[in-house]
C-alpha cells in the first residue's frame, strides 16, 4: 500500500509540475527568434550607455518574462503599457 500511495504521489507531483508550466509560450520561440530578440534588447540597453554584463542580465530577464507572456509574434505587438509590467519585473538600476 506505501508503494502505491509513493507511485500516486510522485505522478501526481509530475502533473502538477507539467500544469504548472502550461501556460508559458517559450515552446513558440525558436532558437533564431530567442537570439535575434536578445541581440536587439543588447544593442538597445548598450545605446543606453549600460554596461553589458548588466545589460545581459536584464535581456535575459526580460526574455524570460516575455516568452512565457508572449509568442514571438505577439511580442512583436504588445504595447507600451505591458512592455513596462515586464520592464518593472525585471528592475535593474544601473
Amino acid at each position: 500500500m506505501k508503494i502505491i500511495r509513493v507511485v500516486a504521489l510522485v505522478v501526481g507531483l509530475i502533473f502538477m509540475m507539467g500544469a504548472c508550466n502550461s501556460n508559458s509560450k517559450q515552446s513558440t520561440w525558436s532558437a533564431d527568434q530567442q537570439k535575434e530578440w536578445k541581440s536587439n534588447c543588447m544593442k538597445f540597453m548598450k545605446d543606453g550607455g549600460v554596461e553589458e554584463k548588466d545589460a545581459a542580465d536584464f535581456c535575459d530577464c526580460m526574455y524570460e518574462k516575455t516568452s512565457k507572456k508572449y509568442t514571438p509574434e505577439e511580442a512583436e505587438n504588445i504595447t507600451a503599457e505591458q512592455e513596462k509590467e515586464i520592464w518593472s519585473e525585471c528592475d535593474y538600476t544601473w
